[in-house]
C-alpha cells in the first residue's frame, strides 16, 4: 500500500470533463503509508472562476477515522466515519470541494469523494467505513412520520478502481477486483427523538441501496427472500430486513440494478416498512445520510459524489 495525497481541483463543478480513469486534478504521488498523510483540512484554493467571477473553488481532505466537516453552505455534515477499522489494517481519505459562487439557499452538498482500501474483517462486521455525506435535518431535527411528506433524493455517483475519480462505473471490473462495498442512504429511526438522532440507540435502521459489488455485501435477511417490492421513476427495490448485532431492526431497500443516476420521493419506501416489523406513523427519523459501506478491497478505489441533494418535506 502507497500513501494517498489527494488535491482534487474542482470535483464538483468539472464533472462533464472528465474521462474515464482521468485525473480531475487529483495529484497523488503515493497512495497510503508513504510520506505521511496530508494534514487534515489543507485548503487548495483555485482564485477566481472560469467567467471571472471571483468565485473561489477550494478542496480540503481529511483522513481521520472520525469527524464532523460542516463546509459551506452547512447543510450537511460530512464524515470519514472510518468505525470499522480500530486496528489501523487500512485507509480512507476523503475530499470535499467547495464553491463560493453557490448559493447559500441551495439543497445540494458539496461535491465529495472518497479513496480507500481494507482487508477482509470479520464476517460478523464486515464494514470498515461509511464516508458520507448527512442532511441537517429541518426545524427541531427528528421528524415523526406522521408528518413526513416526503423524502426527495437526487443524487449522482461513479465508483471505479485507482486514487482518482471516474465519470463512469464500471462493475465487472469492480466485480473482477473483488471490491466489496455499496452506494446508499443510511437512515435511523425511533420512537423517541433523541434516540433516532444516535445510531447506536435507535431502533431501526432502514437503507436504500442503489448499488452492491462482492460476496460479502449482502442485506441483512437476504436469505429469507424479498418481503415486499416498489418501484420509483423507473428503479424497482426489494426489501431484506433482520436484525443486526445490536438488536436493530434493519430494513434494506436493494435496487434491482447498480443506479448511478436517480432522482426520486423515497419517502414511500419508509412509510411501506410499517407493513413489515418496521417504524410507524409515532416514530421519528433523526438521521439521514448518503454514502458507501466500505467493506473490503485489496487495491485503492474511489468512490465519487458530483451532485448530491436531499431534502425532507414535513407538515
Amino acid at each position: 500500500m502507497w500513501l494517498l495525497t489527494l488535491f482534487s481541483a474542482g470535483l464538483f463543478v468539472l464533472p462533464a470533463a472528465i474521462t474515464v480513469g482521468g485525473y480531475i486534478g487529483i495529484e497523488y504521488q503515493k497512495v497510503f503509508h508513504g510520506e505521511g498523510r496530508p494534514a487534515p483540512g489543507t485548503n487548495n484554493p483555485l482564485g477566481p472562476g472560469p467567467d471571472g467571477d471571483g468565485r473561489i473553488i477550494e478542496t480540503n481532505t481529511w483522513c481521520q477515522k472520525s469527524f464532523g466537516i460542516t463546509p459551506f453552505p452547512g447543510r450537511y455534515v460530512f464524515n470519514p466515519n472510518q468505525w470499522g477499522d480500530p486496528d489501523d489494517l487500512g485507509d480512507l481519505c476523503m475530499n470535499i470541494t467547495t464553491d463560493s459562487g453557490v448559493s447559500e439557499d441551495t439543497l445540494f452538498a458539496a461535491g465529495f469523494s472518497a479513496t480507500w482500501q481494507y482487508p477482509v474483517g470479520p464476517v460478523d462486521e464486515p464494514v470498515h467505513a461509511f464516508p458520507n455525506a448527512k442532511l441537517l435535518l429541518p426545524g427541531d431535527g427528528p421528524v415523526r412520520l406522521a408528518g413526513l411528506d416526503g423524502l426527495r433524493l437526487d443524487v449522482s455517483w461513479s465508483y471505479g478502481l485507482g486514487s482518482y475519480v471516474h465519470a463512469d462505473t464500471d462493475s465487472a471490473v469492480l466485480g473482477a477486483a473483488k471490491v466489496n462495498a455499496n452506494v446508499c442512504v443510511d437512515m435511523f429511526l425511533a420512537a423517541d427523538a433523541a434516540d433516532a438522532a444516535d445510531p447506536t440507540r435507535a431502533r431501526y435502521e432502514v437503507m436504500v441501496w442503489l448499488a452492491a459489488w462482492g460476496d460479502a455485501t449482502d442485506p441483512i435477511g437476504l436469505p429469507a427472500g424479498s418481503q415486499a417490492n416498489h418501484t420509483i421513476n423507473g428503479t424497482r427495490f426489494d426489501l431484506y430486513y433482520g436484525d443486526n448485532a445490536l438488536g436493530q431492526t434493519v430494513l434494506t431497500w436493494l435496487a434491482d440494478r447498480n443506479t448511478t443516476d436517480f432522482i426520486g420521493d423515497i419517502g414511500p419506501l419508509i412509510h411501506e416498512l410499517k407493513h413489515h416489523t418496521g417504524p410507524d406513523a409515532s416514530d421519528h427519523l433523526g438521521y439521514v445520510a448518503f454514502g458507501s459501506e466500505a467493506l473490503y478491497s485489496f487495491e485503492n478505489v474511489t468512490f465519487y459524489v458530483p451532485r448530491l441533494a436531499m431534502d425532507i418535506d414535513s407538515s
